[in-house]
């Protein structure tokens, strides 16, 4: 690996939108990209957009998706259109729910 100069990978990670944008910004693999992040201790965007794991609001949407399902009978289609996301993902998050819930009950 070829000696880059630290500023550069720094200036390179905060423009970076995802670790294959930083990888290309810097001329080098992702595993290179990656060694450069952890010896310089950076943080680089994962690239993926939309609700995050975990938050609020994405709690929010999956209630509300198993809500629409289950309580108002809408198709998968019409739910995946409305979010963006596939059908097979809708299906996958109303039966995580519809587990959560039978566990609260």
């Amino acid at each position: 690996m070829a000696a880059i100069n630290e500023q550069k990978v720094r200036e390179s990670a905060a423009e970076a939108t995802s670790w294959k944008d930083f990888a290309a910004r810097l001329g080098y693999t992702y595993h290179t990209a990656r060694s450069y992040a952890r010896k310089y201790d950076l943080t680089i965007p994962d690239g993926r957009i939309g609700l995050q794991s975990g938050t609020p609001s994405q709690e929010k949407r999956n209630h509300d998706i198993w809500h629409r399902r289950f309580v108002l009978n809408h198709t998968l289609q019409s739910i995946a259109n409305d979010y963006g996301i596939s059908r097979q993902r809708v299906l996958a998050i109303f039966k995580r729910e519809q587990k959560k819930l039978a566990r609260e009950v």
